[in-house]
């Protein structure tokens, strides 16, 4: 059989005759081993491929697999030879698993469980799973564990003999477990343990073994207790507790809630010699909560060569095309790298060195700190057609204990030709169209397909209808890039007269939304024609009004696609009518004052509208309050444009009242002034010589009458405002009655008499001492005589009262007494 190794293919074996004659003896267990672990590998890969197209990943195990398949298949890499293989435990505690799915660190290796190890697939939705076979537990855990009186089960437990090669040992896993983290540091500690014994071997372990599943640089076992979120934390990864999100609901996280970072557990041993490892898992203290140990494949190694390739382009599995085909081997060593270190290279087969691939050196040198070289095989171009050509390449190195040898083997193989071909030479008619149709096969990797023109790059099917005769040219490439072939098709396409537009010419207007006809006339081409305005209708003549100058683009196109496309300019030469008016002013009340209308620009002859229906460029106006004198401008377009002139009116307001309800003549009388926005007062004030400038004169009327007050006032402006009220100014008022009289007919002081001036109306009563009225009378010019019922006047005080009214319609009443002397 033949199988791939690293990307290449392994080796050929018969099953029945082993190894082919012409590989080394030395080689035949290592090649195996090699060939069984490239087995379980690429299974590996592929389920997890498979894996990957559905909605959620998870963890794939193996349960019941033999321990000797587990170990010589999958666990061992190169470098090791194993025998004696058991082990102890249920059958379900050891399996396979392929990880490259899941969020565990190992793409695929051997696990062993304290329970079933089909209870490490995920998601982690369970607090503490556990699967209790009742079994025993080990001794050696138990002490591993320091868990004092606590009892162990469950013990799975792997043990085999093995041969190293090199002069050291070397494997990686992780432990994870469903005790996390939940029981720390009660006593119970899972535990697990690799136990290795044999020469310079000393520990305290059973058979002198020593542990080394140790945290890296201490001698610490990896425990729960050890290995947690508070001690040795950068070892350990959380993985949820069985019930929070997102690791309960995502088949990617194991079962188990907590696990350790990948380790690797080391050993210094001596080549060719025979030792013993013992790998265990059990339960501490109870014998539920399950944990596990996982171990990586092929990761049971010690110090060798290795030989691996990848081919960087040109090529397939095991086969590198020629003139494009690369590959890089990597050849890696184990061992001590402070040293410096020759691995023989060996090549055979039927391609020959310098002609069909480039030659190789026949060593490589490790210098010291180099644990991997690189060499690159070009498959080079010999220009000959032959069938597939092998190529063996055998890395040997040779090592105190013999030699390890790996062998790779690949083909190169001439370019896979390109076929191309594209349909007949064809003629259309302007109408017409032709389906291409193209046929590529071959090659290598992906085709590139490149026209020349009018196709995208990769299509084999396309309508043409070029607007011309056009060839089609398909060029092909691989990845390959060394063949090249085309094919071309040409598409003749029959061409008419030139295909022209005579437009109509451009026009000029003056007014704004004149109308204009346009047209335009196409020949040549292919009838009939399909006109469209731009914006307009589908028709050859179009007629438009345009409020500006505007371009009206005509499209036509004929039966067969061509397009002539023209212009037609409609100028409109205007500039829009504009009107001014004027002045705007501040006038006095009363004022006239003559408003101008200016109107520029606009078309033709322009007409003016005032408001009061003037059609002249000037109007007079005579506003009583602020006002906007409106005009209008409108010219040959009938286009107009309106303003105004803004009149403000100035109106002082005189006003001024007189102190007082009672004014006599010879007596002063004060003038208040209440006017509006004044600065200048004159006062006239009815009577010759009486005038004044002040603000509040006070004036003595030397006459009683009735006076026309004018008051005249004067704003900032200039502006005037008058006033007239009438005054009416009493005479003067004077009233005398004498305090005593004598009424013995001496004709001096015989009458008590009222003497005065200004009065209207009057009523005099006199009164004796008992309040008997003695005396009255409504003329004040007739007195008291003294005399009582015609009795001779008797002497005494007599108290008298009367009431007046005055020239101004004053009215009083006044008491008094008067003696009347004998």
């Amino acid at each position: 059989m033949t199988l791939a190794l690293g990307g290449q293919e392994c080796p050929e074996f018969d099953d029945r005759t082993g190894p082919v004659p012409h590989l080394p003896r030395q080689a035949d267990g290592l090649i195996w081993r090699m060939m069984r672990l490239w087995v379980f590998r690429a299974v590996a890969v592929l389920a997890g491929c498979t894996l990957l197209t559905k909605a959620e990943c998870q963890l794939q195990v193996t349960s019941n697999v033999p321990a000797a398949s587990v170990v010589q298949n999958v666990l061992l890499g190169p470098g090791v030879t194993a025998s004696n293989i058991t082990f102890t435990g249920n059958p379900a505690q050891l399996g396979t698993f392929i990880g490259t799915s899941c969020f565990l660190g190992l793409d695929s290796g051997m696990v062993m469980t304290t329970g079933a190890v089909t209870n490490a697939l995920g998601p982690n939705n369970q607090s503490g799973i556990t699967t209790n076979f009742n079994g025993p537990g080990d001794n050696d855990l138990w002490v591993a564990s320091g868990s004092g009186l606590a009892l162990s089960y469950d013990a799975a437990v792997l043990q085999f003999d093995f041969v190293p090669t090199g002069d050291s040992l070397s494997f990686r896993f992780v432990f994870a477990s469903d005790e996390y983290l939940e029981y720390l540091g009660g006593g119970i500690n899972d535990v697990f343990g690799f136990f290795l014994s044999g020469p310079g071997i000393s520990g305290p372990y059973s058979n002198n073994a020593a542990n080394i599943a140790l945290l890296p640089g201490t001698s610490i076992p990896v425990t729960i207790n050890n290995v947690n979120e508070g001690s040795n934390s950068s070892y350990y990864i959380n993985n949820g507790d069985g019930s929070n999100a997102p690791y309960n609901g995502d088949a990617r996280y194991i079962q188990f809630d907590g696990l350790t970072t990948v380790l690797t557990a080391n050993a210094n041993v001596i080549c060719g010699e025979t030792y013993h490892i013992k790998i265990a898992i059990c339960d501490i203290s109870d014998g539920i909560v399950d944990s596990g140990v996982f171990l990586e494949a092929g990761s049971f190694r010690s110090n060798t060569v290795e030989l691996s390739a990848q081919i960087n382009s040109g090529g397939m599995d095991s086969t590198l095309y020629e003139g494009c085909g690369n590959a890089t081997f990597h050849i890696v060593r184990a061992g001590d790298m402070t040293l410096t270190d020759t691995v023989q290279l060996v090549t055979s087969g039927t391609a020959m060195a310098g002609m069909d691939y480039n030659s190789l050196p026949p060593q490589l040198i490790f210098p010291p700190g180099e644990d991997t070289l690189s060499i690159t095989v070009n498959a080079l171009a010999d220009g000959l057609a032959e069938p597939p050509e092998l190529i063996n390449l055998m890395a040997v190195w040779n090592g105190d204990c013999g030699s390890d040898t790996t062998v790779l083997h690949f083909y190169i193989a001439d370019p896979p030709p390109i076929l191309v071909s594209i349909s007949e030479d064809t003629t259309l008619t302007c109408q017409d169209s032709t389906l291409m149709i193209a046929h590529v096969s071959g090659g290598y990797g992906v085709l590139q397909l490149n026209w020349n023109t009018g196709i995208a790059d990769g299509d084999t099917l396309a309508w043409l209808h070029p607007p011309q005769t056009t060839q089609y040219i398909l060029s092909v490439s691989d990845d390959c890039g060394v063949l090249n072939p085309s094919d071309s098709m040409t598409l003749t396409i029959f061409q008419p007269d030139t295909f022209v537009l005579a437009m109509h010419p451009d026009t000029l207007v003056h007014c704004p939304e004149t109308t204009a006809h346009l047209y335009g006339m196409a020949s040549g081409g292919t009838p009939p024609y399909a006109y469209a305005w731009t914006g307009g209708p589908a028709v050859p003549q179009f007629t438009v009004a345009p409020a500006v100058t505007q371009s009206y683009s005509l499209q036509v196109q004929d039966r067969c696609g061509n397009l002539v496309t023209g212009t037609s300019t409609v100028t409109v030469n205007y500039d829009s009518i504009r009107v001014q008016a004027g002045p705007d002013t501040l006038i006095c009340y009363g004022d006239t004052i003559t408003l101008h209308a200016f109107p520029s620009a606009g078309y033709g002859t322009i007409g003016l509208e005032w408001f009061s229906g003037s059609a002249a460029d000037r109007v007079r106006v005579n506003p009583e309050r602020f006002t906007h004198y409106w005009v209008r401008a409108t010219d040959q377009c009938n286009i107009s444009d309106s303003t105004y002139a803004t009149v403000e009116v100035e109106r002082p307001i005189a006003d001024f009242t007189v102190d007082g309800d009672l004014w006599e003549n010879n007596f002063p009388i004060f003038f208040r002034d209440m006017s509006e926005g004044a600065i200048g007062w004159s006062w006239d004030f009815g009577s010759a010589g009486l005038s004044s400038t002040d603000i509040n004169p006070v004036i003595t009327f030397p006459d009683p009458g009735s006076f026309p007050v004018r008051l005249a006032i004067v704003d900032t402006l200039g502006c005037v405002d008058t006033l007239v009220k009438t005054l009416v100014v009493s005479p003067e008022f004077n009233l005398y009655l004498p305090s005593a009289f004598t009424p013995d007919g001496d004709g001096i002081n015989d009458v008590f008499a009222v003497s005065g001036t200004g009065i209207q109306k009057f009523r005099l009563r006199i009164f004796d001492r008992w309040g008997r009225m003695v005396f009255e009378t409504e003329d004040p010019a007739k007195g008291w005589d003294g005399t009582i019922d015609g009795k001779k006047p008797v002497p005494g005080v007599y108290p008298y009262l009367f009431r007046y009214l005055g020239s101004a319609g004053r009215t009083a009443d006044r008491y008094g007494s008067v003696t009347l002397v004998r």
